[in-house]
């Protein structure tokens, strides 16, 4: 369960009539299990993934023989495409073979291997996604200003398991629903006064995963601050991009008529959705994957491919929309994240962004909480400077 979407894919495969459940969320026994299996040199994510597969394979009402996991696979300059082989290594030597690892590619075929589950599987995943991306965000632009502790998280729960429902029942009026869960944040109580926004960007699972990132979005809420968090829907439209230039490389006209609607059916979806939510919401509204490639583009070439492109091309966004400062969560000896986080000095000099690179690795460290607290600060002052200049 890397996310809250998680819950939408477990809706779509029950909605095609497949029994499927999200593990639970990780917790410190997950990460105390993936190191018994790991040797220490993998990404944190691939311990933590492992732990909680290991965890459900040994609980007693498992059953192997009408079990599979879902565990996407990837290629690029990430380690991530190796997971799922590792895992069939650990199931292997725990005496699971028999349980299957079914692990789609996410390049030009990932729709087409997952399309094998029912005609409208993809289609209800997508929808589910873009729709928790938006409960997400309203989530993380009221929450900071509540006048009531925890009315936003209620709203934003109940808004969640009702999604989750209707995706699982087949319900094709999403519009409607969310439409009706946009009035009920907009009737929150809240103050008024403005706060630093924090754009988290950075390696999807880490930045996404409120376990393995300490629930960085909460501590920056204490410490002051409203967060943008880059959209789990932002790697769906990538993968359009990505699989629409293969295509017309390879001339496969029928590749690209198939990504292009693909890409139309999202871009649709995402903006009628958005269109429930008028309530003034900035972070609502997103970029279009071609725009953020080409706001990456002076510091990392298209051609390289991954999260890299994505977290530079995030931050120049989140600067010019005014962002008070971007962290770029990641775990740690990530590759795409290390390469980001080098680019980020350049994107600061160019924007005045300040930054924080924020590596996991799934060990308390005090010295990060006093790494936050003075990132925080910083931006604190410098938008306090910033309003002061304009008022001058």
């Amino acid at each position: 369960r890397m996310c809250d979407h998680s819950l939408a894919l477990g809706a779509a495969f029950r909605s095609c009539g497949m029994e499927a459940e999200c593990l639970p969320l990780s917790n410190t026994a997950t990460t105390e299990t993936g190191r018994k299996y790991v040797s220490g040199k993998e990404c944190y994510p691939c311990t933590v993934t492992t732990g909680d597969m290991v965890k459900k394979v040994m609980a007693p009402d498992f059953d192997p023989a009408r079990s599979a996991f879902l565990m996407p696979s990837g290629i690029g300059p990430c380690r991530f495409g190796q997971y799922n082989a590792y895992h069939r290594m650990v199931l292997d030597e725990l005496g699971f073979r028999e349980v299957p690892i079914f692990a789609p590619v996410q390049d030009a075929g990932f729709y087409r291997e997952l399309g094998f589950v029912g005609r409208d599987f993809v289609r209800r995943v997508i929808s589910g996604v873009v729709a928790t991306d938006l409960l997400i965000k309203c989530l993380h632009e009221i929450r900071p200003y509540e006048r009531c502790a925890g009315e936003t998280n209620a709203v934003y729960d109940k808004a969640l398991a009702g999604l989750t429902a209707r995706l699982t029942a087949g319900d094709e009026d999403i519009d409607g629903f969310l439409s009706r869960v946009a009035r009920e944040f907009e009737e929150i109580p809240r103050f008024k006064e403005g706060k630093p926004l924090i754009g988290v960007v950075g390696e999807i699972y880490v930045r996404s995963n409120r376990y393995t990132n300490e629930d960085l979005v909460s501590k920056i809420e204490a410490l002051g601050g409203e967060v943008w968090l880059s959209p789990i829907s932002e790697w769906f439209f990538y993968l359009n991009f990505t699989g629409l230039r293969r295509a017309k490389s390879k001339r496969n006209w029928k590749a690209v008529l198939s990504e292009y609607l693909s890409w139309r059916f999202q871009s649709k979806l995402e903006h009628r959705y958005a269109s429930r939510f008028n309530g003034g919401y900035r972070t609502i509204s997103e970029l279009g994957i071609q725009q953020i490639i080409e706001k990456a583009a002076p510091y990392v070439d298209a051609s390289f491919e991954g999260e890299a492109i994505l977290t530079i091309g995030k931050a120049v966004d989140l600067a010019q929309r005014g962002a008070a400062g971007v962290i770029n969560a990641m775990p740690f000896g990530c590759m795409p994240g290390t390469i980001s986080g080098a680019l980020l000095k350049a994107v600061k000099d160019d924007h005045g962004l300040p930054y924080m690179n924020a590596a996991y690795d799934g060990t308390d460290s005090s010295s990060f909480s006093i790494q936050l607290e003075t990132f925080m600060h910083q931006v604190g002052a410098r938008r306090d400077l910033r309003e002061r200049g304009k008022s001058l």
